[in-house]
């Protein structure tokens, strides 16, 4: 079985298994740490800011605690260097006497930090400073970008803002970057807060994303009859940071659906991660060493025993259970996560707001690597395992590709990166037929139901894009029935 076609099958095609098991094996949580929770209206920003990695972590504790001018300099470059894509080369030392901060010496070698200025790293800061900083960034960052802000400012405090700092806030109103206290007060002369600064620069990153096209297209479309309408997303089910922000007709539909569909609900992580225990360990004395090959078990024992887990477990674990943790061991090294996964974000995204429908479950998702033959796991644990970094690193770049030809859109080269190889054996056949092309019809099923729902609800299934390409996937199957646009 191709390597390669199998790491992509696993990104493309199964959701829950990226959800439970680096979070248990050294994947750092993503939420907000330290002994006090921003406030409700700042959680998301301030998660999010955490993802893109806009901050230090320090930032990310004691959330109402004023910032100062060093922390707003460090988080400048952090955005700095996210939207020009490129890390900044610091000034040379000599140029100041007083301090040898990398942040300072960063934001003095792109014009954020001018030597006039008055030195003073442990000031706290304005919201108006923050402000007026970030908007030096984007403009250093993106000096191509149209800074034009023809807007007349409606708040009751609009006299207080000087008038070397106008131009900066009309853009950062204007562009919905910063929406004021309220509808009525900017209030601009106030101490900026770690949380209002993080969920700023997240607006302000996020903004500039948009504004260069550099917002994730996906594998997107519409399906429509004469009074239906069902939106089809397909997921990558790991990430990074740079997948996000999800383009705007993406989020559209999520807010403009009445259902979000997923092929497993696996909100309740504890209740799914009991049960794959269930069937992923060998319970009388079989081990993993006497089902594979010795040349195998070898190679995932070097691969495994660096992470901590102890002979005693992990000789228990089923082939198949194996083979996943390898690989989610892999991505996790690459940065990439399930926590922040297309369908996991919407998922989180839809609690509590949207009635959330489940295609297979979770349950459904462990029987079916269970129910692979012994021939099958095998396979799947050695294509999972890496005689060399050069090998590993060919896989890596593999994904990376993938992942880029999501972010654009570009669903024909995902296609191609799933395409069966010819005169397939019979265990690439099982797994063909196992992961996809039953699974495709069921899906496609599914959504011609929805489609016929007689109370014409509109409804966005997220399921693996490797679910939606190919002659059995579902816009196949659905194509030549219903009104089928890709939306890029």
């Amino acid at each position: 079985m191709k390597k390669d076609r199998k790491i992509i099958a696993l990104l493309l095609s199964v959701v829950m298994v990226f959800s439970l098991h680096i979070a248990a094996f050294a994947q750092e949580q993503l939420v907000p740490v330290g002994d006090k929770e921003p406030s409700a209206w700042a959680v998301e920003g301030v998660e999010w800011s955490e993802i893109y990695d806009l901050a230090a972590k320090h930032m990310f504790q004691n959330f109402n605690s004023k910032v100062t001018k060093d922390e707003l300099y460090s988080v400048c470059v952090s955005l700095y260097e996210a939207i020009a894509e490129q890390t900044i080369i610091p000034s040379d030392k000599s140029l100041f006497s007083n301090t040898d901060s990398e942040a300072i010496l960063k934001a003095h070698s792109v014009g954020l930090f001018k030597e006039e200025e008055k030195f003073d790293p442990q000031r706290e800061i304005t919201r108006l400073d923050m402000v007026t900083y970030t908007y030096d960034t984007i403009k250093a960052a993106q000096p191509a970008f149209n800074y034009d802000a023809d807007i007349k400012l409606t708040f009751n405090d609009v006299a207080s803002i000087p008038g070397s700092s106008l131009e900066a806030v009309k853009y950062v109103v204007s562009k919905g970057i910063l929406k004021g206290r309220n509808e009525y007060t900017l209030d601009l002369e106030s101490g900026c807060s770690r949380q209002e600064l993080l969920v700023f620069v997240k607006n302000a990153y996020e903004f500039v994303r948009y504004e260069a096209g550099k917002d994730s297209k996906g594998a997107f479309w519409k399906v429509s009859d004469e009074d239906s309408c069902v939106y089809l997303l397909g997921s990558i089910h790991i990430a990074d940071s740079s997948m996000y922000p999800l383009a705007k007709a993406i989020l559209d539909a999520y807010h403009e659906a009445d259902y979000l569909v997923v092929e497993a609900n696996v909100a309740n992580e504890q209740e799914v991660a009991l049960y794959m225990m269930d069937k992923a360990f060998y319970k009388d004395d079989t081990t993993l060493y006497k089902n594979v090959p010795k040349e195998v078990y070898d190679r995932f024992v070097e691969t495994i025993e660096p992470y901590g887990v102890r002979p005693e477990m992990y000789n228990k674990f089923k082939p198949w259970y194996a083979a996943l943790l390898v690989q989610n061991l892999l991505f996790a090294e690459n940065s990439l996560s399930g926590e922040i996964g297309i369908d996991m974000v919407l998922l989180q995204k839809a609690l509590g707001e949207k009635e959330i429908l489940e295609i297979e479950g979770a349950k459904f998702q462990v029987d079916l690597f269970d129910s692979f033959t012994t021939e099958l796991q095998v396979e799947f644990l050695a294509s999972s395992l890496y005689s060399d970094k050069e090998t590993q690193k060919e896989s890596v770049d593999i994904v990376n590709e993938m992942i880029s030809c999501w972010k654009a859109g570009d669903t024909a080269k995902l296609e191609k990166l799933l395409a069966s190889e010819e005169n397939e054996s019979e265990v690439d056949k099982e797994f063909n037929e196992k992961l996809f092309t039953s699974r495709n019809n069921n899906m496609a099923e599914k959504v011609k139901g929805y489609l016929s729902d007689a109370e014409n609800k509109t409804y966005l299934v997220v399921v693996g894009a490797g679910h939606m390409v190919g002659e059995t996937g579902i816009v196949a199957q659905l194509d030549g029935q219903y009104e089928i646009v890709q939306i890029k």
